[in-house]
């Protein structure tokens, strides 16, 4: 099975829980606590959302997705957004009661997973064709929750496969439902640059295609390539709209550009900043193992990266970006003279400490 079939079932599955969610009444992740009551509350286009700007995201996206009519005088019964202190700013209080379902938390994040056990609670045709269903009875109850773990993650690799901005919202949508709150996206690797980078476009015209990918294993004999081009990136306008929308689901990208190996696509573009480059330029990801890695002894190395990260920092709002470091052969360090001369003059193993 391919890189990107693997993706692909992860979210047939996803999605197929959540077809079961919807008529076994089941939560995932499990609450911490469910209490059913007597009766039923009836959610219909004539429920009437109110809240505050506080909860403007959660209530927006509930709006939306039951496809409830705002400009109705006349309802029936109504969903609340409410402010509650419970100690916990992702945890929420879900209050299904005949005439009202109150959502109680401290702020945003907490409606919003409160919302998305609402919607889990929901038939699978509320994912697919809202407009079929008039009206559904959701069984009184009261559910309690809160995250164990603060960091909830799934990670995307699109270097090797390179996925479309609908497909990455739709994987973004899938987290949001099941309550990840970040999304880790492997955009640099050997195989491909992703992401537009405008001060240097080489990256993109060069490091973003490789004229061939590796079929199997790279163990296997003989080793076989499909001798097809591929690739692509995504415009900083597109990673402005993927972000936007993360933001609207409460799920945080942190962006991974690779260093200082696995960078054979940066130095299919730009030789230089290798300590290898009398043999280059290389084929993005047209070979395995890699032993290419920027050169340490060279100041152009981080330069280049400063300029980089100054644009996914504006890219990106959140407070890490990943740097990879896995698998960084030293083998051109050992024999590189600028790499050895800066070993010699800066001496950063003094700084060492070992127990």
């Amino acid at each position: 099975m391919t890189h990107k079939n693997i993706i692909v079932f992860t979210l047939f599955l996803i999605f197929n829980l959540s077809c079961f969610v919807g008529f076994s009444s089941e939560i995932i992740p499990n609450p911490d606590s469910r209490i059913f009551k007597t009766g039923d509350f009836i959610l219909s286009k004539e429920t009437k959302i109110n809240y505050s700007d506080n909860f403007k995201i959660s209530a927006e996206f509930l709006k939306d997705f039951l496809m409830i009519d705002t400009n109705i005088d006349k309802y029936s019964n109504q969903i609340n957004f409410l402010h509650k202190d419970i100690n916990n700013d992702e945890g929420y209080i879900l209050e299904i009661l005949e005439k009202n379902i109150n959502i109680y938390s401290e702020n945003n994040k907490g409606a919003f997973y409160a919302v998305q056990t609402l919607r889990q609670l929901l038939p699978f045709q509320f994912e697919t064709n809202k407009s079929s269903i008039r009206e559904f009875k959701l069984p009184c109850q009261i559910i309690k929750d809160s995250p164990k773990f603060k960091y909830r993650g799934m990670h995307l690799d699109v270097s090797r496969h390179m996925f479309s901005v609908d497909f990455i919202k739709k994987y973004i949508d899938a987290l949001a439902m099941l309550k990840f709150n970040t999304f880790h996206w492997h955009l640099t690797e050997d195989q491909g640059w992703r992401i537009e980078i405008k001060k240097y476009p080489k990256l993109n015209t060069v490091g973003s295609y490789r004229d061939s990918t590796l079929v199997g294993h790279y163990t296997d004999k003989p080793i076989t390539y499909d001798k097809k081009r591929y690739g692509g990136y995504y415009s900083q306008k597109e990673v402005k709209d993927i972000v936007a929308f993360a933001k609207s689901r409460e799920v945080l990208i942190i962006p991974e550009i690779e260093m200082p190996g696995h960078t054979s696509e940066v130095f299919a573009a730009y030789p230089n900043l290798s300590c290898n480059n009398d043999t280059l330029p290389v084929q993005p990801g047209t070979y395995w193992p890699t032993v290419d890695i920027f050169c340490a002894g060279n100041d152009d190395v981080f330069s280049f990266l400063e300029n980089v990260l100054s644009e996914i920092v504006e890219l990106f709002p959140s407070p890490y970006i990943h740097i990879g470091g896995d698998e960084a052969e030293k083998t051109f360090w050992k024999t590189c003279p600028k790499c050895q001369n800066r070993i010699k003059n800066e001496n950063p193993f003094e700084y060492l400490i070992y127990e």
